[in-house]
This record gives C-alpha cells, sequence and structure tokens, in this order.
C-alpha cells in the first residue's frame, strides 16, 4: 500500500484529501450546531413574545384603566370647581 505513495506529489495529495474531508466533515457538523442553536432561538423568542403579550394584557390593561379613571375625576373636579 505504501508504494503507492512513492512521490512527494503523491503524498501532498493523499494529505489534501484527507485534510479536506476532515475539514467537511468539521463543517458539516457546525452547520448542524447553527441550526440547532437558531432554531433553539426561535423558539426562545416566540417564547418571549408570549410572556410580553401577557405582560401586556395583564400589567399595562388595568394601569391603562387606572389611569383613564383619573383622567375622569379630573375633568369631573374641574366641572364641579366651574359650577361654584
Amino acid at each position: 500500500m505504501l508504494s503507492m505513495y512513492d512521490t512527494p506529489l503523491e503524498i501532498l495529495y493523499l494529505i489534501l484529501s484527507i485534510g479536506g474531508g476532515l475539514l467537511l466533515i468539521v463543517l458539516i457538523i457546525a452547520v448542524v450546531h447553527l441550526v440547532s442553536i437558531l432554531s433553539n432561538i426561535k423558539k426562545v423568542t416566540s417564547k418571549a413574545k408570549d410572556t410580553v403579550d401577557l405582560v401586556n394584557h395583564y400589567l399595562w390593561q388595568p394601569i391603562k384603566i387606572m389611569l383613564m379613571i383619573l383622567e375622569k375625576g379630573k375633568d369631573i373636579m374641574e366641572n364641579q370647581k366651574k359650577k361654584k
């Protein structure tokens, strides 16, 4: 088997092909990990969006209602002052 690689050029081709194959395997593994990371990011952003929607609904809606009530109270107080 070693008699097949007698010249330095043949050894260079062998090393380059092995190195290229290893590089290709590493790149494939990196792409698979990248896809899984991006999939996890998509799940996390979806859950974060749901959380923001819940916070908006359950926290900000009562605050908005309370601010509306305060504005109406100010209007009523101003109307009572004008009547006096």
